[in-house]
Order: structure tokens, then sequence, then C-alpha cells
């Protein structure tokens, strides 16, 4: 009627053979249990498991990385040692820039970009975006050092398109009526909300 399947064939294990799988597969799990079990909080290094691992140690003070200053930061000139002034009354009382500094200087920033893409593109009047700047600043009369963060924004702006575009392309053209556009909000944003 149907045929018998054959019985299995089982190999027989040596007890040796045995222990050793029983003895391989718990040290196994404990490896994995010892890796997953958090480690009490301490720095940790390249390799965490083996005492920690690489500490770069902290340079000298007074080395080459004390004179590197921030990009936008106001250069300042060492003080000298001599000095028969107290420091309090030589320290200058920090400027509070106004509550529309981010703007202005964006507006700054503009004006730079359409200073250089304007006259690349063919724009007649080649001081126009500067002739603008040069007014803002005479009508916000602002301290030597805002003048210099706002001056540095105009060039900042004028020099990222220079080093971008040699000939006036559709992405230029494109540029110079967003500029316009996002300038004129700016402009009407400032004097709405901060005019007098």
């Amino acid at each position: 009627m149907g045929r018998r399947l054959p019985a299995p064939l089982f190999r027989r294990i040596s007890s040796a053979k045995m222990m050793f799988m029983r003895v391989s597969t718990a040290s196994l799990l404990l490896l994995i249990a010892a890796a997953l079990v958090p480690a009490p909080a301490t720095a940790q290094g390249w390799f965490p498991w083996f005492g920690g691992g690489y500490r770069p140690s902290r340079p000298a003070p007074g080395g080459v990385f004390d004179t590197l200053r921030p990009w936008d930061a106001p250069r300042t000139k060492p003080a000298k040692k001599d000095a028969k002034e107290p420091e309090a009354a030589s320290a200058k009382p920090t400027e509070t820039p106004p509550p529309y500094e981010g703007d202005f200087s964006r507006l700054a920033e503009i004006l730079g970009a359409l200073h250089y893409l304007g006259p690349l593109c063919g724009e007649k009047e080649k001081e126009r975006w500067r002739g603008e700047m040069q007014g803002l600043l005479e009508s916000e009369q602002p301290s030597a050092d805002r003048r210099d963060r706002l001056v540095g924004s105009f060039n900042r702006g004028y020099q990222s398109y220079e080093q971008t575009y040699r000939n006036c392309t559709p992405a230029a053209d494109v540029a110079i009526h967003r500029f316009l556009d996002e300038g004129a909000r700016l402009s009407r944003d400032i004097a709405t909300r901060y005019g007098n």
C-alpha cells in the first residue's frame, strides 16, 4: 500500500563534543549579556570596555589656539601692561544692537550682492546699490563697530557672488529678482515695525 519512510539516521555525538557545545554556547551568551549591561557613567574613550582608551590632552594656554577668533568677532588690541588707567575705566560699555539688526545686516548683504550682479547683467547705474547702502548708513548713523559689521555684510554679499558668477546667466538673473523682492520686503518690514 504505502511505502515506509526510512528511519532517520542519528549520528552519535561524543560526550566531549556535547560538553564543548554547551560551554561555548553558555560563554557566548555570557559575553552578549556582559556587553549589554550598562557601564557606570564615565568619560567614554575609543574603547569603553578597555579602560577608557585615548584621551587627548588640552593645549597649553597662551598657545596658537588662543589667537584664533570667530569670523565676525572684532579685532582687539593687546592691552598695555604699563597702562596707568584702571581696567574698569578703560573698558568701553558694550553697545546694544537694535532689534532689527539681523534684518538690517541681511539687507546690507543683499545690497552687496546686487552691487555686483546688477552691472554684470547690464544695469546702467553701476553705483546704484553702493549709493543705497551709503544712504542707509548715513540715515542710521551706527557706531564704528556696528558700521564695520554692516560694511562687512555688504562686502560678504558682493564677494560671494563675485566668486560664483563671471557672466550674466539665467541663474544670476533669477538671483537679482529674488534679491529685489527680499530687499523690498525687508525694507518695508523694518520701516513699518521699527520706524518712527
